[in-house]
């Protein structure tokens, strides 16, 4: 064996060993968490413990009031036909809107490689914003079936004026929309003059 292929050969036994040496003085990562540290290895830290715990607290609260203010303002009577417009209104989030912002979501970012990233943000943003003002609007379109004859209870056009919403809305997307990509194209053909 030659005096260099012994050299080579000491040299990685040396790193090998400066390897080892080096995770051993590391300490194991816990997943349990201590009693000093309850957020010790999960990656979250106190701040962001704290924050979600505020989230928590202030969500609660608010239900909590508009629990009171519904009980204190609504009759009792009306109360099966609220809470019957809510239930009806998580049915819709959940198992209508939600999956198909989902689906828009996944198929937009999949064909944002061509757009950027600023141009899907746009877009899920239409179809989010758009998503929210149909669930606030078409619960007003189907009680103007059921209200009696008289024209000051829900006097507005509501399906003409959630129309419209969305034909603004979508002008103002696409707008925003061919600005940001014709931005970024701009951006991407200008040629990198740091290294010249």
């Amino acid at each position: 064996m030659s005096e260099q292929s012994m050299n080579e050969q000491s040299m990685n036994d040396q790193r090998v060993n400066d390897q080892r040496v080096n995770a051993r003085r590391m300490p194991e990562p816990s997943l349990a968490g201590s009693a000093d540290d309850p957020t010790a290895g999960t990656g979250e830290t106190r701040a962001m413990r704290g924050i979600r715990i505020g989230l928590v607290l202030l969500g609660a609260a608010l239900l909590a009031w508009g629990a009171y203010v519904m009980f204190d303002t609504v009759r009792a009577t009306r109360i099966p036909g609220v809470a019957l417009w809510i239930i009806a209104a998580i049915i819709l989030h959940d198992a209508i809107l939600a999956p198909i912002v989902f689906l828009l979501g996944t198929l937009i970012s999949r064909a944002g490689h061509r757009f950027g990233g600023a141009v899907v943000v746009v877009i899920e943003g239409f179809v989010v914003v758009g998503s929210i003002m149909a669930l606030i609007v078409v619960p007003i379109m189907i009680a103007t079936n059921f209200t009696p004859d008289n024209p000051t209870v829900l006097p507005l056009n509501y399906g003409f004026n959630l129309a419209v919403f969305f034909v603004v809305l979508a002008v103002l997307a696409a707008g925003l929309a061919v600005v940001l990509y014709s931005r970024s194209k701009r951006t991407n053909e200008r040629p990198d003059t740091r290294h010249s």
